[in-house]
């Protein structure tokens, strides 16, 4: 087989774009999440809105608005809590007598977005985030 200078380059230029679409993290936690509300799946993230630097406070993240189904072959398998990217905590959950739903105590120096993923059985996870003011004290 003969390769011209065009097919190399279509072959380069294919390569590339392959290359080039693919998601910057695609190895990451958050390369393939659901991210559209489903009062089933999304989970929901109950905190203040601004807490004191260093001071603990509880997070709590619940999966969906309306209770999420704990059966065998349809179960929330994890409940992960990030700080922007940090992963903080992860509760591994067993279907059938466990509810989707987790209490974290945390204490955050700055300012940041909080991001609650779950992991159901049976498809990819899903997303929420809320961001949480971090007020410091002025030194005196």
């Amino acid at each position: 087989m003969t390769w011209t200078v065009r097919t190399l380059l279509a072959l380069a230029a294919g390569l590339f774009l392959a290359i080039s679409t693919a998601p910057a993290s695609a190895a990451g936690p958050f390369s393939q999440l659901n991210r559209a509300a489903n009062d089933a799946h999304t989970p929901v993230i109950e905190a203040p809105d601004s807490v004191k630097a260093g001071e603990p406070f509880k997070v709590t993240v619940t999966v969906g608005k309306t209770p999420h189904p704990s059966l065998v072959d349809h179960a929330v398998q994890w409940i992960a809590l990030f700080a922007d990217e940090v992963e903080l905590a992860r509760v591994t959950l067993t279907p059938v007598v466990t509810r989707p739903s987790v209490t974290f105590t945390i204490a955050l120096d700055d300012s940041t977005t909080l991001r609650a993923l779950e992991q159901p059985n049976h498809a990819a996870a899903w997303e929420a985030t809320k961001k949480i003011t971090v007020v410091k004290e002025e030194k005196k």
